[in-house]
């Protein structure tokens, strides 16, 4: 074959790769690259030298590796002989694609297993000539669209499927509710297919769109059948905390009209189980109850109660005999300090009031609302 001064390529958009015809070069040479072009230089089945769009000359200095296993080729005008590819970097959009078999998921909402098919149109560039030609075209002496609707499609289809799964399980999202998210789906699905692919292959996608996800219909209508008993579920939960709601408004409007508050309510409850109660307290309660009845006193009755209760549970309020916290020796009288070991003594507080035990720290009682020093 005749040595030729010019290597260039002016081919269709269709052409995403293509071997040159030429195959023999020498120093002489003039490489040209187009817009959205590279070129790449094989020798001896290794992928070398990578080139963009513009002009070169067929030097040592620009051909860097090749120049390596040439060796003085360069130094006269001695041909070599070496493939070049030229490959194409526009965006091939509009292909269309589709599971060629079904996804098998959980529903992550009903948790129903389901067999998922999809479809729609993704669009890609190459982005690492160097990988795409080595990974995808191999010896092909060209790649075209149509073996990338064939090749390509087949390659990224797994990557589709465990995208797809992802997304869904991510974002929570049901079968039966998925039509109305396709767009925010598809956005996610090719950032996730992106990960793996320019890794891999050196393209990535530049659309991709969901156009439908669909399932059999005999595992939509047990998605439907789950979803309808949750919904009778919740709507008899509904049912219960409004009838529950509607009581209490009942009885707050009830003790509105009969004068009191629910927390007085709850203060005579404790009386009145204080007052059923044997013993001393209980014979006190009652004797307290009667003479307030007796006279006819209301709030007086009230008031008097409390101040009996009161004085129980200050009676109740240990004084003495506390052990230690951290030796366990018993302390008797006011003690600050563990006589054994020498510990600080905490004691436990009760409301100078009421009597109620308190909390460390506690300023205020949460009972009867008195001070605390």
């Amino acid at each position: 074959m005749a040595l030729l001064d010019i290597i260039s390529y002016a081919g269709g958009n269709d052409e995403i790769v293509t071997r040159s015809e030429i195959e023999d070069f020498n120093s002489k040479s003039q490489l040209i690259v187009n817009e959205s072009q590279e070129a790449l230089f094989y020798k001896d089945g290794k992928a070398l030298d990578l080139f963009s769009a513009g002009k070169y000359s067929l030097s040592t200095g620009n051909f860097p590796i090749l120049r390596k296993l040439v060796g003085l080729a360069f130094g006269g005008k001695t041909p070599f002989t070496c493939y070049v590819y030229f490959i194409n970097k526009v965006n091939v959009l509009d292909i269309m694609w589709g599971t060629d078999s079904p996804i098998a998921l959980e529903d992550p909402k009903y948790r129903i297993l389901v067999n998922v098919r999809a479809n729609g149109t993704l669009g890609f560039r190459i982005v690492d000539s160097r990988k795409f030609v080595v990974k995808c075209v191999a010896q092909l002496p060209e790649f075209t669209t149509n073996d990338i609707k064939k090749n390509i499609k087949g390659v990224l289809m797994a990557h589709i499927k465990n995208a797809i799964s992802k997304t869904i399980i991510r974002n929570n999202v049901s079968v039966l509710e998925i039509s109305t998210m396709l767009v925010d789906l598809s956005k996610e699905i090719q950032t996730e297919i992106n990960k793996e692919i320019e890794n891999e292959y050196g393209i990535e996608l530049v659309q991709f769109y969901l156009n439908n996800v669909s399932a059999p219909e005999s595992d939509l209508n047990v998605l439907k059948e789950t979803r309808e008993k949750q919904m009778r579920t919740m709507s008899d939960i509904d049912l219960e905390a409004y009838k529950t709601e509607r009581m209490g408004q009942a009885m707050a409007r009830s003790r509105q009209a009969q004068g009191y508050t629910y927390q007085e309510e709850r203060k005579f409850d404790v009386l009145e189980d204080a007052a059923s109660n044997s013993g001393v307290s209980g014979s006190v309660m009652n004797a307290t109850m009667g003479v307030g009845m007796g006279l006819g006193v209301g709030s007086g009755v009230g008031q008097m109660m409390k101040d009996t209760l009161n004085e129980e549970k200050k009676a109740e309020a240990p004084k003495s005999g506390v052990k230690c916290n951290k030796c366990g020796a018993t302390i008797t009288g006011n003690a600050k300090f563990c006589p054994e070991c020498g510990s600080p003594v905490v004691r436990e507080k009760f409301c100078t009031n009421c009597g109620t035990k308190l909390e460390p720290g506690t300023k205020f009682c949460p009972e009867c609302g008195t001070k605390q020093e």
